[in-house]
């Protein structure tokens, strides 16, 4: 049994019992481990209108081991408990830091997809590929063009008019543009009926204000406002210089195509989406990442326990020969078998080396999972487990509906499938609706002014002297419709496709949780019977040595019986690993190796774990 839980509140008198040590480690690790940002809220625009034109934050990488992880080498040696190398893990794990980005990444699309545009997709995340058929300029929405009639028919030399026609327009983000030119245009001319002289000479200036927006109902909204000075060296004008401001405002609702809030915020639906299917992803590389290092924590205590039994060995193997150099002194025992002792003190040797390496092997992989990066002290500290292997006779396990039934409900997997379809779900009135034709109602409202002093011009066109209204209707859609339909079809096909592959993964994942259970009751089998082999070669070891003390046996037998003495030992230490790695990948398959480690997902995702109290 693991002595020791992660990520459990410390009540307020606990604390106090405990010091004012445990007090400054908890606000040490909060002080150095501020949240990450949202990054699916944008800067503020007010009061500082500047704040959306800047970059935002993001804080620089960790490329040390985080200060509060519990990692204190003493005399060359670390201690280290599950539950400490499960905070490790979460804290300095490289490839968990990395898989913390794609949350963050996640959040971007989201601010993104509030803003009009198209979320990108972020690891297995997929953004379903008909939304992209209907959007024009990276948007769900309507083209950026729109708007007509103005202050552009002031001025001239005749009166006119012409079609007015307002499309949609626009992001969710409102636009404002500001536009201002200066211009001198010589113009020669073939009469001079109209201008009076041969060559005519205009000057210029004009400014534009413009605003227009989106809106998720279909609704698209513009304004705007121009100023023009023009002078010219044409003879009988009335102004000269002429002021002709004038101001439009127009607005434009989609009737069918692009009509309604399920259509229009579709792909902010997916970005939601988005949200839980990369903290689905950051869940299942954590366990990967747990799972990896428990299994490497009981392979290097297979590893140390090699080394016992390897020293265990070569001590036996020394004290026999030891025995038969004394006994061939004494003219009672025969050359051969001091050969065969002292051979066999060799062999130890040699299998003790080896044991020996496969524990610095198992230390360095080991490290390589809970540490950023083996600072200081730590490359060449010697790693001391302070847990044992579970023991198989304390452990329940469930049965195989029970287990089936856990899984199902919290392997990531199973997750990230559901966010996806639910993507391509959201996405379906989208789809249908880029079916119907395009049919737009619009209103437009535009005032114009002219005189040849500014003021005056202005007030023809605040008091509409000469106003422009127009309403209208548009209608627009293709004959035959085929890109539109074989987009909705397409779609439909990959939502049944992402259908069956659910279920395909569901029963993948009981076929797992089938073979971990059947590794586990097999590994316990093996651990039973490796524990019975072994004190059946201790009884028949220290039946050997009897016999060979009373002169009835050879040391070449004692050293056959304690080889196979110590093979047993060494096939327990094995069973024992086996086993304790088939329980971590039975909460793996089952999708509770952060449950079984008391690890909170949303104090993993921030990368800062609270402080541990141990529990008895």
């Amino acid at each position: 049994m693991r002595p020791v839980r992660i990520g459990i509140w410390i009540p307020a008198m606990a604390l106090a019992a405990a010091g004012p040590a445990s007090l400054l480690a908890q606000n040490l690790a909060t002080a150095q481990n501020p949240l990450a940002p949202d990054y699916s809220v944008p800067a503020k625009v007010f009061p500082n209108v500047l704040k959306p034109y800047e970059l935002l934050r993001v804080p620089e990488p960790v490329l040390s081991n985080a200060p509060n992880v519990p990692l204190e080498v003493r005399d060359g040696k670390l201690r280290l408990s599950m539950a400490q190398l499960a905070v490790a893990v979460i804290e300095n794990n490289l490839t968990v830091a990395g898989a913390r980005y794609y949350p963050a990444a996640a959040q971007t699309d989201l601010m993104r997809a509030r803003s009009g545009q198209s979320p990108r997709g972020v690891d297995q995340s997929s953004i379903p590929s008909g939304v992209f058929a209907g959007a024009t300029g990276s948007s769900i929405l309507g083209s950026a063009g729109g708007g007509g009639g103005g202050a552009s028919n002031a001025g001239g030399i005749t009166g006119g008019a012409s079609a007015v026609n307002v499309g949609p327009s626009g992001v969710f983000d409102p636009n404002f543009s500001v536009s201002f030119s200066l211009d001198r245009t010589p113009s020669p001319l073939n009469t001079l009926v109209v201008a009076g002289v041969p060559q005519v000479t205009t000057h210029t200036v004009a400014a534009t204000v413009r605003y227009g927006q989106a809106f998720p109902s279909g609704t698209s909204f513009s304004a705007s406002y121009g100023f023009q000075r023009q002078s010219s060296t044409q003879l009988h004008l009335l102004f000269d210089p002429a002021f002709t401001p004038g101001f439009t405002v127009s607005v434009a609702q989609q009737l069918l195509n692009g009509f309604g809030y399920k259509v229009n915020r579709a792909l902010i639906k997916v970005a939601e989406n988005e949200q839980g299917i990369e903290k689905e992803s950051f869940r299942q590389q954590v366990i990967t990442a747990l799972a990896s290092a428990e299994n490497a924590y009981y392979d290097l205590i297979s590893a140390r326990e090699s080394v016992r039994t390897a020293e265990q060995a070569l001590s036996v193997s020394e004290q026999l020969y030891r025995n038969n150099a004394r006994a061939f002194e004494a003219g009672v025992m025969a050359r051969l078998d001091v050969v065969n002792a002292q051979a066999q003190v060799a062999a130890s040797e040699r299998d003790l080396v080896i044991a020996q390496t496969n524990v610095e092997y198992a230390e360095l992989t080991l490290k390589s999972m809970f540490t950023t990066n083996l600072e200081g002290n730590l490359e060449s500290a010697s790693i001391e487990t302070t847990d044992s292997f579970p023991e198989p006779d304390q452990d329940k396990l469930p049965s195989l509906a029970e287990a089936v039934a856990i899984a199902q409900k919290n392997r990531p997997e199973i997750s990230i499938a559901d966010g996806n379809i639910k993507s391509q779900q959201d996405v379906m009135p989208f789809l249908d609706n880029a079916l119907l034709p395009n049919v737009n109602v619009f209103a437009l409202v535009n005032s114009s002014g002219l005189y040849n002093v500014f003021g005056t011009a202005l007030a023809d066109n605040a008091q509409f002297k000469y106003p422009q209204f127009a309403v209208g209707l548009s209608v627009s859609f293709p004959v035959r419709n085929r890109q539109a339909q074989a987009d909705e079809v397409r779609s439909r096909l990959e939502l049944k496709q992402s259908q069956d592959t659910l279920v395909r993964t569901k029963s993948s994942i009981e076929v797992d949780v089938q073979n971990a259970l059947i590794g586990v009751t097999l590994g316990r089998a093996q651990v039973n019977a490796a524990r019975g082999a072994v004190r059946t070669n201790e009884q028949k070891t220290d039946a050997e040595r009897k016999r060979l003390t009373a002169g009835l046996s050879t040391s070449y037998n004692v050293i056959l019986v304690e080889r196979d003495l110590f093979a047993a030992q060494l096939a327990e230490v094995q069973a024992r690993d086996t086993y304790a790695k088939a329980k971590v990948a039975l909460d793996q398959a089952m999708g509770i190796t952060l449950d079984t480690n008391h690890i909170n997902l949303d104090e993993a995702l921030k990368g800062t774990l609270r402080p541990t109290t141990a529990v008895q």
